[in-house]
């Protein structure tokens, strides 16, 4: 009886024992499947974490807009990890279809950053560089380069003397780079007269991915900008066949007016792709606006109803 007595107390003691364990180690455990199935970001790292835009060469030869990663760093550091990007060899991470431009001999000597100027000593393999190719890399560093917060303007040094022209075809170049500068450069004028030049943002299709390709032209139209922008970006011809644009042809700029720093531009429902207007034509448009207009947003209506903003500093808003 006695033993009876021990072993009954002996197993619900155990039984005890496990129930505990049990309901101690078991939320613990379901914690770990719930945070593997669904893992928590640390927003350290995620803060300090960026994009920004660079142009590299395309495979219809144009520079073309890409983002890549930058830890936020300082702006000499960032300016050295985009010259990487733009350096033949330096990098792996570029996307598919896209390539570095700047020869591997060419070397970044120095990077001195003052009043929002950059400044970059190359050594003198910058000289070198075929014709085809001297000002495009002169475009890419300087479009790249100033998309960095508070970098206004690019000095290009040759073991610290300036470059004050281009080494091939000497064409001139200001003191100080900016995006007035131009970019995949295109003539189309056949007078002197009524000369208007404007940059506006086209479309290429690369692997299934859409990247964007600034093009600033030159033309014999005395026209607002942005009108000249809209009947470019909505017409069934587009000079060069690796670029397109998916704004519809019936597409109408009915009317537009700046409010402070705001630009309305109201369209006409032809540029609604079912009930709403495409991502790739918001950006074109707007981006194309925000290169030749001193503004800091713009808003597309269609006859007259708001639909999406966008402002410079912060991307699209719906």
């Amino acid at each position: 009886m006695l033993k009876r007595k021990a072993l009954r107390k002996i197993i619900i003691t155990s039984f005890s024992v496990i129930t505990i364990l049990v309901i101690c180690i078991l939320p613990s455990k379901l914690n770990m499947k719930e945070n593997y199935l669904n893992p928590k970001i640390d927003t350290i790292f995620v803060t300090n974490i960026g994009t920004t835009d660079i142009y590299l060469l395309g495979n219809n030869n144009y520079l073309t807009k890409t983002s890549v990663v930058l830890n936020d760093e300082k702006p000499q550091e960032k300016i050295k990890r985009i010259i990487e990007y733009l350096t033949i060899g330096k990098s792996s991470k570029i996307p598919n279809g896209l390539k570095a431009l700047i020869p591997s001999s060419i070397e970044l000597k120095s990077i001195i950053v003052n009043n929002g100027i950059a400044t970059l000593d190359f050594n003198e393999e910058l000289l070198n560089v075929t014709e085809e190719y001297e000002r495009k890399i002169i475009e890419a560093i300087t479009y790249s380069l100033v998309n960095i917060d508070g970098i206004e303007g690019v000095k290009i040094m040759i073991n610290a003397q300036p470059l004050v022209e281009l080494p091939q075809t000497k064409e001139k170049l200001p003191e100080v780079l900016n995006r007035n500068l131009g970019i995949n450069k295109k003539y189309e004028i056949n007078s002197v007269n009524n000369t208007t030049k404007l940059t506006m943002y086209y479309l290429n299709k690369i692997d299934d991915v859409f990247y964007y390709v600034p093009v600033t032209k030159y033309l014999n139209d005395d026209r607002d900008k942005v009108k000249i922008i809209i009947d470019s970006l909505s017409s069934n011809y587009i000079y060069e066949p690796s670029l397109m644009s998916l704004m519809k042809e019936k597409t109408e700029l009915i009317n537009y007016e700046i409010e402070n720093d705001t630009m309305l531009l109201n369209f006409s429902s032809d540029i609604m792709f079912n009930d709403s207007i495409l991502e790739e034509v918001v950006y074109q448009v707007t981006q194309s606006v925000f290169d030749n207009y001193d503004i800091n947003k713009v808003v597309l209506q269609v006859n007259g109803k708001d639909i999406v903003e966008t402002e410079r500093c912060c991307g699209i808003k719906k």
